[in-house]
């Protein structure tokens, strides 16, 4: 069968709703002196309130004394941050000399942000030795401070200059409209009219600002039914994506493409089909209703983690019952 359209038997376009998600916030992991009895936190917090109200999400890192705190918390802070304001704190008087030294968990962060390849801003606290530790390989041009209440809005202003946007995330989004569907007109291999079809899609936004998300595929990761009974079986099969007859695609920086979650038949609206690249039935899902169904799709591409979608599927004894939205 092949498809003839796209139309929408209401108004000829796709439906749409005022459905959307929040807006995306760039996310700042600050690096920074934690001694308590110091004034080191309520800068840090008064740091992370000028950032906020930029529009990042920022993160205190705070020191961790165990290795599953290290990896559960700042690795993956770092990991998943977008940017870097590292603050080099003084600490103890070098022996024999007017330097002091700086801040060693904030240079230990500075080197994974390097090994990340993050946007760094570095503030030097005026007397901490210059080029000491891994700042003496990377070129970060620290900025020097005196007064540490003078670092939020030194460190507003730094950000401004040099060009920050807070309006991205180095992640692939998946989004899905409820009130969407795309109508097609079937045709028989005679090219008689054979009924419509309902075409759900959902769309993969890349929230990059300039990396592109090359080889990108979205897969059905999982099927069940919404009672909470065991998954239905099915095989792992790439999704097609809408209008485009490749299994891989490229989704340019700040923009997003659509894939076909599911299609409906007029004269079996109780049954969903998956457009996938298969050429064996045991590859293509498919799911009997009447009833409510969990599926969650998948998304990869080069240089991006993994990200899903869960969605709940609603199958009546009409085309006019179908659902789509998000579980």
């Amino acid at each position: 069968m092949v498809e003839r359209g796209p139309t929408n038997r209401c108004s000829g376009r796709l439906a749409t709703s005022q459905w959307s998600t929040p807006p995306t916030k760039a996310r700042v992991f600050i690096s920074c002196g934690q001694n308590r009895n110091s004034d080191e936190i309520a800068v840090a917090k008064a740091i992370a309130d000028s950032l906020s109200g930029l529009g990042y999400d920022p993160y205190i890192a705070v020191q961790e004394q165990t290795l599953r705190g290290l990896t559960q918390n700042i690795f993956r802070q770092l990991a998943d941050s977008e940017y870097l304001i590292f603050i080099d704190s003084r600490r103890e008087q070098l022996a024999n000399s007017t330097d002091y030294r700086g801040s060693l968990f904030s240079h230990q962060e500075l080197a994974i942000a390097a090994f990340l390849d993050l946007d760094v801003l570095a503030f030097q606290e005026a007397g901490v030795l210059r080029l000491d530790g891994i700042m003496r390989f990377l070129q970060t041009n620290a900025i020097e401070f005196a007064a540490r209440t003078s670092l939020p809005q030194l460190v507003s202003a730094k950000v401004r200059e040099r060009g920050w946007a807070p309006s991205w995330r180095k992640t692939l989004r998946l989004e899905r409209d409820p009130a969407q569907f795309t109508d097609a007109v079937s045709v028989d291999s005679q090219g008689r009219p054979a009924g419509i079809r309902w075409f759900f899609h959902a769309s993969v936004i890349n929230q990059h600002k300039s990396l592109v998300a090359a080889h990108a595929y979205v897969y059905l990761d999982r099927l069940a039914k919404a009672d909470g009974s065991a998954p239905l079986q099915m095989r792992t099969i790439e999704l097609k994506w809408a209008g485009y007859i490749y299994p891989n695609a490229v989704v340019r920086p700040g923009t997003s493409r659509d894939f076909d979650c599911c299609w409906i038949h007029e004269q079996y609206p109780s049954v969903a089909r998956f457009n996938v690249f298969a050429d064996s039935t045991d590859y293509m899902p498919v799911i009997q209703g009447p009833g409510d169904f969990q599926l969650s799709f998948m998304a990869l591409a080069d240089g991006f983690s993994p990200q899903s979608l869960d969605l709940t599927l609603t199958l009546g004894n009409t085309l006019d019952d179908a659902r789509l939205v998000p579980a």
